[in-house]
Order: C-alpha cells, then structure tokens, then sequence
C-alpha cells in the first residue's frame, strides 16, 4: 500500500471463524495490517462464546469444521435476532459448487475460495462493510455497476448481465439467461474504469427469479 494511503478496512471489526490455526493467522494478519480489528475463533462453540462479548460488523465462516460445521454456524446466527443480520462471508473450496445455492438462499453476502488471493479477500470485504452482497445480487451503495457480454468462440453475444463482484481468480455475474458449465467462453466487462476482456469457465450457476447468477474461473 502507498504511503499515506488510506487503509481499507480501518476501523471495521471482522471475526474469523476456521479450525486452520494457519488461515486464522494469515487473515488475522492481513485484516490486522488493513485497518481491521479482528477476533479469531477455532471452532463454532468458540465463536459463540466470543460473540456474547463482541459485535463484529462482519464474519468470515469457514464450512468445514468439526463439532459445528460452517452450515450449523449460520443457522445457529440466523435464529438470533442479535445475530442474524450481521453479514457471512463463507469460506469452501472452488470446486464446491453445490454450496452456491445453498448459501444464496440463506441470505449469505459472498463466497471466498481456497487457496485465498488476500488482495482479494481484503477488497470482497471491503465492498461487503460497503453494503455489497455479491451472492444476493447487490452492489456496494454509490458503486457504479459494470455491464457484461458473453460470447462463444465464434463471437455469437449469448448473454449480456451485470458484474457482481471480481477477485484475481474469477469473477460472478448476474446473466438473463444460462450459460453451459465447464465450456471457455468470452467475457467482456464494461465498466467506468474501461473495459476488460477474460476468457473465463463456467463453474457454477444458480437461479435468481429470472436472472442467472454464474461463478467464473478465468483461463489465461
């Protein structure tokens, strides 16, 4: 970061939920290093206890744990109306599809796949803290929202949407229509930054009423 820069997640107050003792220590550094308070729990009894002291304004929540899963957790959060509003963001492999819809529909705000880019983690928090909700089709207040074009190999346009959230990795997208999973497709990102051009897979897609949200891995 820049000298003099202003720190992205200064003043916020994130809790970390994940039995790795290692991921908790590299997210702690890095939230700690981004402005962040930050509170780490091993398990989901132990962020429970924790929460009876603390408000964290957002939670990372990682699926796999024993005792309570990542699952068990955000149910036992949306049941306490002290607890139910604060948003999740869920911690699962990117191979995970099946998990999309399942959070999606449990109101969670986004997901973050491992191995984490942690400029990327750093930046899908900060639009959360901004009141972004990738996964529930929400930008951040006062974001601008970028458009997207689909194209095959040929160039045929086969979807246009808007642009929900991007990392280094991938990227998710809100289309009017389904796009074949695990196929290399074209996708044009027009935004008031310009324009950006990934070749990207399909790796999941989840309905949203009429729209179709997708999960996108970019291919070099």
């Amino acid at each position: 970061m820049a000298p003099g820069a202003a720190l992205p997640l200064a003043s916020r107050k994130i809790l970390v939920v994940d039995d790795q003792d290692a991921v908790r220590a590299v997210l702690e550094t890095a939230f700690t290093e981004a402005g962040a308070r930050v509170w780490c729990a091993a398990s989901g009894p132990e962020a429970f206890i924790m929460l009876q002291r603390v408000a964290p304004e957002l939670i990372l929540l990682d699926l796999v744990m024993p005792q309570m899963s990542g699952w068990q957790v955000l149910e036992t959060l949306r049941a306490d109306s002290r607890l139910a509003k604060i948003p999740v963001v869920l911690e699962t492999s990117a191979q995970d599809f099946d998990s999309f819809d399942h959070a999606r529909k449990r109101g969670v705000a986004a997901f973050i796949s491992k191995p984490f880019l942690l400029d990327d983690v750093i930046e899908t928090c900060r639009r959360i803290l901004d009141g972004a909700r990738p996964l529930q089709g929400m930008p951040a207040q006062g974001e601008a929202p970028a458009s997207v074009e689909a194209r095959d190999s040929s160039g045929q346009l086969l979807a246009t949407g808007g642009l929900l959230d991007m990392g280094g990795h991938g990227a998710q997208v809100d289309l009017d229509c389904a796009l074949p999973l695990s196929g290399i497709l074209s996708f044009t990102i027009y935004s008031p930054d310009g324009t950006l051009r990934k070749n990207a897979e399909v790796r999941w897609v989840s309905r949203t009423g009429e729209r179709f949200q997708h999960g996108l891995r970019f291919h070099e």
